[in-house]
C-alpha cells in the first residue's frame, strides 16, 4: 500500500521514518531566465580530444582542418578517351571527321602526358585500323582536371566548429586527414531510485525499468558528447552524494535522473545543495517542472524528473541548450507551419511542449495533439512532432497556425494518415498492415463525439468510433453531428460485450455488488444502463457506478483483483481472466471517412487495407 506522495506505509506499530533533511518547495523560474542563468554560470569549457576519422561523425571540429596535399596533384583526364593536341582537332565535325595520328589512349583519372592539352571522349571518336577519327573539335584543356582543381595543399577543408557529417568523411580521407581534433564534453548520467531495475530485468509490482539514462545517453551522444552511465543508486542521501562526487570528478556535466522533485524520497536538492550551490530548482515548463541545476566544484549538476516525457523535455530544452552553448551540434528537427486541429488550453506563465501528429488532409496540414503528461511515453512514440505553447499564451485556438518541430523527416508527412477517435487494439494491426504499403497511420485518442467533430471539421482522414450496434446509437452519436456529410463506413472489428463477474449474476443481488464503470457515451456504459433499466435497478443505488476507468482491460483487471465485483468488458477479456460473462450486445469499431476524401491515394489505400483478407487474418491470429 502507498500513501499519497509515494511513501510506503510503515509496518503496524512502527513509527513513520522521519527524514532529517527539510523538504523545500520548488521556486519556478521562467524558462528563458533559467537558460540565461545556466549560460552565465557555466561558460564553454573548451575541451578537445583527437579521434580517428571513422569515429568523427556527429562530432564538432575543435580546430580548422587543412588539406594535406592537392587534389588532383597533377593534370588528369576527366573521361575515358584520347589525349590530343587541341589544334589538331580544329574543324572536326560529324560530317567531316579528322584522323588523329599524334594522340595517346587515356582513362579517367590518368595523368595527362605533357605534350597534350585536351582529352576527346571515346564516344566522340571511332577507330579505323588503329587510327582514331575525331568528329568534334576540342578546345584547349577540354575534359582535363587541373592540379589542385578540387583543393590545393594547405587549403581549408572544414572550419572550427563544423559538425562532421557522414559525407564529410570521404572528403577528409581524400585530402589526407586521418585523425580529427574535436570538441569534447564528458557527461556522467546517474540514475537514482530504489524502485528501479536495470534494462533486461522484468519489474515486479511497484518497480520500474530504468530507461531515462539510456535515452539521455543516446540523445546527448548524437550531439557529440561522450557519455557514461553509472549504476542505479538507491534512495539513500549518502549513496547519492558518493555517486555525485565520483561523477563530478570524472565529467564536465552530471545528470541526476529522478529525485529532483519535492517528495519525501527526493534527495537530489539536498545532496547537491550540500556539495555546491543551487542555481535554480523548478522551471515554469510542462512537462519537466521539477528540474534542478546546481554548481558543484564549478561543474553543472542537472537533476531531471523521473517521468520519461518530462525527462525528454529537460534533455532537449535544458541539457541540449547547455551543450549547444558549449559548442556541440544542436539536434534541431525541421519546422513546419500548420493548422491546429482543435483548441489547446494552457496555463499562463508556463512554457508547454505538446506532442502532435501532423498529416495533410485535403491539401491542408493539420496538427492533432496527443494526451499530455510527463509519464505518457506512448504519446511521444505515436507523435511525429511537437508544438511549443509560449508562457505568455493561455492556449491556442482551433485552426490557428502553429509551428511544429518535426521528429521525423518532412517527407513522411505526405505519407501520414491521421485517425482520430478511440484507439481500439485492432487499429494497431491495421497500422502494421498499412506500413507495408508505405503509409503510416497515426491514431490520436478522442471520444466518439470528438472523433465525429474532427470529421465534420475535416481535420483528419478518418475517425474511429466504437458504438453499440443499434440504430439509436448511430443516430445519436454520429448522424446528429453530421447531418449533411456523406460518409463511408469501414468496419474494423465487431466485439461482444457483457457483464463480467467472479460469480453468476443474480438480478436480485446486483444492487449489492461493487461495480466499475466505463465513461459516459461508451458502448459499455450504454449497454450497462439498458441492462439495469431492464432489471428495474436504479443506477444511483449501484456502488461504484460513478467509478470510471478508461479501458476495458482495466475493468477485467479490477474484477480479477477483487477491487470490484462486476463491470462491462469484451467476452475475450473475460475468458482470458477466467471470469463469468453475461452477454449484453455487440460493439462495432468502424472507420468513418468522408466520401469526398476516398479518392485520395492514401485514404484509398487505408480503405483497401482495412477490407483486405490480410488484415482479417492478422486479427484472427491476434484473437480479435
Amino acid at each position: 500500500m502507498y500513501l499519497p506522495g509515494g511513501d510506503k506505509t510503515p509496518p503496524s506499530g512502527t513509527p513513520p521514518r522521519r527524514h532529517k533533511m527539510p523538504r523545500r518547495y520548488l521556486n519556478l523560474t521562467p524558462l528563458p531566465e533559467a537558460l540565461a542563468a545556466m549560460r552565465r554560470a557555466f561558460p564553454p569549457p573548451d575541451h578537445a580530444e583527437t579521434v580517428p576519422l571513422r569515429l568523427a561523425v556527429d562530432r564538432v571540429t575543435a580546430e580548422p582542418l587543412y588539406a594535406g596535399y592537392s587534389v588532383p596533384e597533377v593534370d588528369i583526364a576527366k573521361f575515358d578517351g584520347y589525349a590530343v593536341k587541341s589544334g589538331d582537332t580544329l574543324g572536326a565535325q560529324d560530317q567531316r571527321p579528322l584522323p588523329i595520328t599524334d594522340c595517346a589512349r587515356i582513362n579517367t583519372g590518368e595523368l595527362l602526358p605533357p605534350s597534350f592539352d585536351a582529352v576527346v571522349m571515346v564516344e566522340d571518336t571511332w577507330d579505323d585500323d588503329g587510327i582514331p577519327w575525331v568528329r568534334k573539335s576540342a578546345a584547349a584543356w577540354q575534359n582535363v582536371r587541373h592540379a589542385g582543381e578540387d583543393i590545393r595543399a594547405g587549403e581549408l577543408v572544414l572550419s572550427k566548429g563544423h559538425p562532421i557529417r557522414p559525407f564529410d568523411l570521404g572528403a577528409l580521407a581524400t585530402y589526407g586527414i586521418t585523425r580529427v581534433r574535436v570538441r569534447s564534453v564528458r557527461v556522467g548520467i546517474v540514475p537514482t531510485g530504489s524502485d528501479l531495475v536495470p534494462l533486461g530485468v522484468a519489474p515486479e509490482p511497484g518497480q520500474t525499468v530504468e530507461t531515462n539514462t539510456l535515452m539521455a545517453e543516446a540523445y546527448l551522444t548524437r550531439m557529440g558528447a561522450t557519455c557514461r552511465r553509472y549504476g542505479i543508486v538507491p534512495d539513500d542521501p549518502d549513496r547519492i552524494q558518493e555517486a555525485v562526487q565520483e561523477a563530478v570528478a570524472e565529467n564536465d556535466l552530471v545528470i541526476l535522473s529522478a529525485g529532483s522533485s519535492a517528495g519525501t524520497r527526493d534527495f537530489s536538492r539536498d545532496v547537491v545543495g550540500a556539495l555546491g550551490e543551487i542555481i535554480f530548482h523548478g522551471i515554469a515548463v510542462r512537462p519537466g517542472k521539477p528540474v534542478l541545476l546546481a554548481s558543484v566544484d564549478g561543474k553543472p549538476v542537472l537533476g531531471m524528473p523521473g517521468y520519461p516525457v518530462a525527462a525528454q523535455t529537460v534533455l532537449r530544452e535544458v541539457a541540449g541548450d547547455l551543450l549547444a552553448w558549449w559548442g556541440l551540434s544542436p539536434l534541431r528537427g525541421e519546422e513546419l507551419d500548420v493548422r491546429l486541429s482543435r483548441r489547446l488550453a494552457s496555463d499562463l506563465g508556463f512554457d508547454e511542449f505538446v506532442p502532435v501528429s501532423v498529416g495533410r488532409v485535403d491539401g491542408t496540414c493539420f496538427a492533432t495533439p496527443h494526451p499530455r503528461g510527463g509519464g505518457i511515453q506512448m504519446a511521444v512514440v505515436r507523435a511525429n512532432g511537437y508544438i511549443h505553447i509560449p508562457a505568455e499564451r493561455e492556449g491556442i485556438e482551433a485552426d490557428e497556425e502553429v509551428r511544429v518541430r518535426l521528429t521525423v523527416p518532412p517527407a513522411e508527412i505526405a505519407r501520414t494518415l491521421i485517425c482520430v477517435g478511440q484507439r481500439d487494439p485492432a487499429l494497431s494491426e491495421l497500422r502494421n498492415c498499412l506500413s507495408d504499403t508505405g503509409y503510416m497511420l497515426h491514431c490520436c485518442n478522442a471520444s466518439t463525439v470528438g472523433a465525429v467533430l474532427a470529421i465534420r471539421a475535416k481535420t483528419c482522414h478518418a475517425a474511429s468510433v466504437c458504438i453499440p450496434e443499434t440504430e439509436a446509437a448511430w443516430n445519436d452519436q454520429v448522424l446528429r453531428y453530421l447531418p449533411e456529410v456523406d460518409l463511408l463506413r469501414v468496419q474494423v472489428t465487431r466485439t461482444e460485450l457483457g457483464v463480467v463477474s467472479t460469480a453468476d449474476l443474480d438480478p436480485g443481488s446486483v444492487a449489492s455488488l461493487r461495480f466499475i464503470n466505463r465513461p459516459k457515451g461508451s458502448a459499455a456504459r450504454v449497454f450497462l444502463d439498458a441492462w439495469l433499466d431492464r432489471q428495474g435497478i436504479d443506477p444511483g443505488r449501484i456502488t461504484g457506478y460513478e467509478h470510471e476507468v478508461r479501458t476495458p482491460g482495466a475493468v477485467a483487471t479490477a474484477v480479477s483483483n477483487g477491487f470490484a465485483d462486476a463491470g462491462v468488458c469484451p467476452a475475450r477479456m473475460a475468458r482470458e481472466a477466467g471470469l463469468r460473462f453475461t452477454p449484453l450486445g455487440y460493439e462495432s469499431c468502424e472507420l468513418l471517412i468522408r466520401e469526398e476524401l476516398a479518392a485520395d491515394e492514401g485514404v484509398a489505400t487505408l480503405i483497401r487495407t482495412a477490407r483486405s483478407p490480410e488484415f482479417q487474418e492478422r486479427l484472427r491470429l491476434a484473437g480479435r
